[in-house]
C-alpha cells in the first residue's frame, strides 16, 4: 500500500470534499469556498444544482470555473445526480437526455476535469443504450464516465460490478458510496470487519471515484470518525491502496447536521486521524 493512503500528506494530497456540504445552508460561491480553503479544503467535487449553475452550460461553468480559480479551488468531478435515467418515458426523452449529459461532460473538460458520475436506475436497456452512447462521445479524450451503487435491487455493487463488465470500456467506471451498501439483512458491510475487504474486492479495477461519510445510528453522510462512527475505516484504505484506487479521496457529508456543527473541521483532521489509524 502506498503513502498515499497512509500517510496524513499522502491523503491530504488526495483530499477532496462533495459540495453537497453546503446544500440546504448556504449557497455555492466564494464565500463557501473560502470557508474551504480555510479548513485546508482545495478540492471539490461539484454537486449538480440547477438552482444556482447549469453545469451543462458553458457560459454558467466559466464563471464557476474562474470562481474557484480565484480561491485556488480545483474542480476534481461533477456529481449529477439530477441528471439520471430513471423517469423517461420515451426514446425522444432519452435522447434528450444524454445531449444533457454529453454537454455537462464537455463543461467539466472545459473545466480542466476528467470524471462524470451520475444517479442510474437498475441497468435496463435505457441505461445501458444510454452509457454505450456517453462512452462513444468520450473516446478522443481523458473522460471517466462512472455509476453509483445504491444497495438496492439492480443498484448494489454487484449489480453494478455487472454492468460495468458487460460494457467493458476503460472510461466507463464506478463510483463506490460507502454508506449505500447493505446486506440482505439491512447492515451496511462497510461498518463490518471483512466487509470493506469484500466490496473492495468486487469494485477491483472499475473503481473511479469514491464517496466517503460516516455511518452512525443506521444513517450515512455524516463527518467521517465522529463519535459513534462504524465505518471500518483502517480496513477501507488498507483496501483502496491494495486495488490501485486512482481517484481522489472524496468525502460526501452533509453540513446541516445538529449533531455536527463542524463538519469542515472533521475534514481538515480526517487526513491525520486516518493516518493514525493505519499506523
Amino acid at each position: 500500500m502506498t503513502d498515499a493512503f497512509t500517510t496524513a500528506e499522502g491523503i491530504r494530497q488526495r483530499l477532496s470534499i462533495s459540495t453537497l456540504v453546503f446544500l440546504g445552508y448556504r449557497p455555492f460561491g466564494e464565500a463557501a469556498l473560502e470557508e474551504l480553503t480555510r479548513h485546508g479544503i482545495r478540492r471539490i467535487e461539484l454537486l449538480e444544482s440547477p438552482e444556482q449553475y447549469d453545469v451543462g452550460d458553458w457560459r454558467s461553468m466559466e464563471h464557476v470555473g474562474e470562481t474557484c480559480r480565484q480561491c485556488g479551488v480545483e474542480i476534481a468531478a461533477y456529481h449529477a445526480y439530477k441528471t439520471n435515467f430513471s423517469d423517461l418515458g420515451s426514446e425522444a426523452e432519452r435522447r434528450e437526455r444524454v445531449d444533457v449529459c454529453r454537454r455537462q461532460i464537455d463543461t467539466l473538460l472545459k473545466l480542466g476535469s476528467t470524471l462524470w458520475g451520475s444517479h442510474a436506475r437498475e441497468a435496463d436497456e435505457v441505461v445501458e443504450k444510454s452509457y454505450e452512447e456517453l462512452a462513444r462521445h468520450i473516446e478522443t479524450t481523458d473522460a471517466v464516465i462512472t455509476v453509483e451503487n445504491f444497495g438496492r435491487e439492480g443498484t448494489t455493487v454487484d449489480d453494478r460490478v455487472a454492468f460495468l463488465d458487460r460494457m467493458d470500456h476503460p472510461q466507463v467506471g464506478m463510483i463506490l458510496d460507502i454508506g449505500h451498501e447493505r446486506t440482505p439483512d439491512g447492515i451496511n458491510p462497510m461498518t463490518q470487519p471483512g466487509g470493506p475487504t469484500a466490496i473492495l474486492e468486487k469494485c477491483g479495477h472499475r473503481l473511479r471515484h469514491l464517496h466517503l461519510h460516516g455511518f452512525k445510528d443506521g444513517a450515512d453522510h455524516h463527518p467521517p470518525l465522529v463519535d459513534g462512527d462504524e465505518i471500518q475505516w483502517r480496513e477501507l484504505f488498507e483496501m483502496v491502496g491494495k486495488v490501485d484506487y486512482p481517484g481522489v479521496l472524496n468525502f460526501e457529508p452533509r453540513g446541516l447536521l445538529e449533531n455536527h456543527p463542524d463538519t469542515l473541521g472533521y475534514i481538515e483532521r480526517a487526513p491525520e486521524n486516518l493516518a493514525a489509524l493505519a499506523s
